[in-house]
């Protein structure tokens, strides 16, 4: 009998996602705005309560403009392939100073 239990590849996601808002500078809210979901849902998914399905992942990889397959490695692999335009564009948006060079906040 097979356990309902998460995949490693939850967590993996999940760091990317964190280390990608904490580039750019995005909360849940707007993260959840950007991609048509409740703020209550890009908390679950975060929190591990409820998994990130791939129409999701399509879709922050769209906001991002990644492929949605870098989410899936973790966060250095998902922050290199991170497009930096994009980062500066949302930092912009915000009023937060563009970041150049190594993508830390």
């Amino acid at each position: 009998m097979r356990r309902n239990t998460a995949h490693q590849v939850e967590g993996l996601v999940r760091g990317s996602i964190a280390a990608i808002l904490n580039v750019t500078g995005e909360t849940w809210t707007e993260l959840g705005a950007a991609v048509g979901l409740t703020t209550d849902t890009v908390s679950r998914r975060q929190k591990g309560t409820s998994a990130w399905t791939i129409a999701d992942l399509g879709r922050l990889a769209d906001h991002w403009r990644m492929a949605p397959s870098n989410l899936l490695s973790g966060p250095t692999e998902a922050l290199a392939k991170l497009n930096l335009e994009r980062v500066k564009a949302i930092r912009s948006a915000k009023g937060l100073p563009a970041r150049d060079g190594i993508l830390v906040a």
